[in-house]
């Protein structure tokens, strides 16, 4: 049966998985939080063992968020795996829907309502907000929305795999893997937003569609060489060095009780602009000189 969360009784739960090292719970995470509760589906917060001030905690109470303290090590698919065994299994039979969610994403709009509207109205059995095709087709996890159909294949997935301590073999593991399951077990994906380009290099177009939320790496400029080599790979450098907040804030897209400073951005000193700008040119040379051999090893390559 179809219909939106609004006229339908669903027992829906929503993981958020969130690593962070404040006592405080950043502004953006309270916000996505606060919007995700008005959905009428239930919400765990997901985080690293450490101490959290009263004020996080009273601000989870009136919420009515449970809170689930883990683990740090498998990122959020670690974090999502623990909370899935610590839950009976009758209880995870009883969810017909399921939402996972990272805190990779700031949500500078509250469209949580609308957005879970539309993966009702889909007739996909999972729904993200992106996909995106490096290596393999994949649904990107930092939102997922799971119907009943996908549930069983999540947790054979979660349950039965060895946690990964590293990112890029969660990603290629677990994110592009759990993708590849769905696929095989004929169940439909589909993406809410579709970009001309890789969706990383795609965020001025989904910010100047008011599309509500971004990449927080981006606002923070929190690059690793890989990430930095595939923006020059793909020729890209223009997504590369824009100013998101600037942007957003320019464009007008945020919710009027979303305050500017609650984008999460890393304040640079000039010294630290000079190491960017040298490790920059660094990356650019390295990443010429790497094709320049590849393709001399082509050419020597026998045919």
């Amino acid at each position: 049966m179809q219909g939106t969360p609004e006229n339908r009784t669903m027992n829906g739960k929503i993981l958020y998985a969130s690593y962070q090292e404040e006592e405080s719970l950043p502004h953006y995470i309270r916000y996505a939080l606060s919007g995700l509760t008005q959905t009428g589906f239930s919400v765990v917060y997901l985080t690293n063992q450490r101490d959290l001030d009263a004020e996080s905690h009273a601000f989870l109470d009136k919420n009515k968020i449970e809170l689930f303290f883990t683990e740090n090590k498998g990122y959020d698919f670690g974090m999502w795996h623990r909370y899935l065994k610590y839950v009976a299994k009758f209880r995870r039979e009883s969810w017909d829907r399921l939402v996972l969610i990272n805190d990779s994403i700031v949500y500078y709009q509250n469209r949580f309502k609308t957005i879970f509207e539309r993966c009702e109205k889909s007739t996909a059995d999972v729904v993200s907000l992106t996909s995106d095709t490096q290596i393999h087709f994949h649904l990107q996890s930092f939102f997922l929305y799971l119907k009943p159909k996908a549930l069983p294949v999540l947790f054979d997935h979660l349950l039965e795999s060895n946690e990964c301590m590293n990112f890029y073999e969660v990603v290629k593991r677990m994110e592009i893997g759990l993708s590849q399951k769905w696929m095989d077990a004929e169940l439909t994906l589909e993406a809410l937003y579709k970009t001309e380009r890789p969706v990383l290099f795609s965020y001025q177009e989904l910010i100047l569609g008011h599309a509500g939320f971004i990449k927080r790496k981006l606002l923070q400029k929190r690059f690793t060489r890989e990430d930095v080599f595939h923006f020059w790979e793909h020729g890209a450098a223009s997504a590369f060095n824009q100013n998101y907040y600037q942007l957003i804030e320019q464009e007008g897209a945020m919710d009027s009780d979303f305050r500017k400073e609650w984008l999460v951005t890393t304040k640079e000193s000039m010294g630290a602009k000079l190491q960017k700008v040298f490790r920059l040119i660094y990356y650019h040379v390295y990443w010429k000189l790497k094709q320049i051999k590849l393709n001399h090893c082509a050419r020597r390559m026998p045919q």
